[in-house]
């Protein structure tokens, strides 16, 4: 990561408080990570952009994916998210929705069968 990159108005090790690694060690690639009802507007544009990204279930390896960063980086501003209350971690099974109507229908022809 290159500190001159264009828009990068903060060097990624100010906004990480010089951490190297999260505190939490749930943290890993399928994490699931969502945002919670928030006022955003004092944080910085990169902690905002997780939180843009995350307005639904996506895993930090996603995160970094989107936002072109390095997983060691997200993963620490994803702690830092998650210390400050801007977000909840979950399981991938919580990210599953399911159509109840398609449900009673795929059942009700497995009964017919």
């Amino acid at each position: 990561m290159d500190i001159d990159e264009p828009g990068q108005l903060v060097p990624l090790y100010v906004l990480v408080n010089g951490r190297t690694t999260p505190r939490n060690a749930a943290l890993d690639l399928a994490t699931q990570v969502v945002a919670l009802p928030a006022d955003t507007t004092a944080l910085e544009p990169e902690y905002r952009e997780i939180l843009r990204q995350c307005q639904d279930w996506m895993s930090i390896a996603e995160i970094s994916a989107y936002l072109r960063r390095p997983l060691t980086v997200v993963k620490v501003l994803v702690d830092i998210l998650l210390e400050q209350r801007y977000v909840a971690l979950g399981s991938a099974a919580q990210r599953t929705v399911y159509d109840r109507a398609l449900l009673e229908t795929l059942l009700g022809g497995l009964q017919r069968l």
